[in-house]
């Protein structure tokens, strides 16, 4: 019997799931705490599936950053500030806290994040209600002395 129409279509880039990508099987958790449980889920999810708020978490964890800050930066180019479940800016301040290391490698997606995402966020009257931690972060990425 022949594979289906979807069997036969190629998978997308947002088709895959961490696992697939990365190649790394976790398995079931050993800790039953959010965020391990969530962390582990996520890695199992096509790219997707996962949400605003689970991307704010996972990239906060430093886990899948070449696949989940591309999808991160994609959200904060429409809406800098947004809250997707703490607090104002929550996700791009999981965002501006990536290792050093990551935009090093990472460059154009480092430009995005310093021509388009941040200067619209500093427009936004909401910047004043960022944590200190964050703002930092911000100036670090901008090479602004703290």
């Amino acid at each position: 019997m022949g594979r289906s129409s979807k069997e036969r279509r190629s998978k997308g880039p947002l088709d895959y799931t961490l696992e697939e990508l990365d190649g790394e099987r976790w398995g079931e958790p050993t800790f039953g705490s959010y965020v391990v449980t969530t962390c582990h889920a996520v890695r199992r999810k096509p790219l997707r599936a996962v949400t605003p708020e689970e991307l704010r978490l996972v990239i906060g964890q430093n886990i899948g950053l070449p696949w989940l800050v591309p999808l991160a930066l994609a959200l904060l180019r429409q809406a800098p500030l947004r809250c997707v479940s703490l607090s104002h800016g929550d996700l791009l301040a999981s965002v501006v806290r990536v290792p050093a290391s990551y935009w090093v490698d990472h460059p154009d997606e480092k430009g995005q994040l310093l021509r388009d995402i941040i200067p619209q966020a500093l427009r936004d009257p909401g910047v004043v209600d960022l944590p200190e931690d964050v703002t930092s972060a911000i100036r670090s990425l901008l090479g602004e002395n703290e």
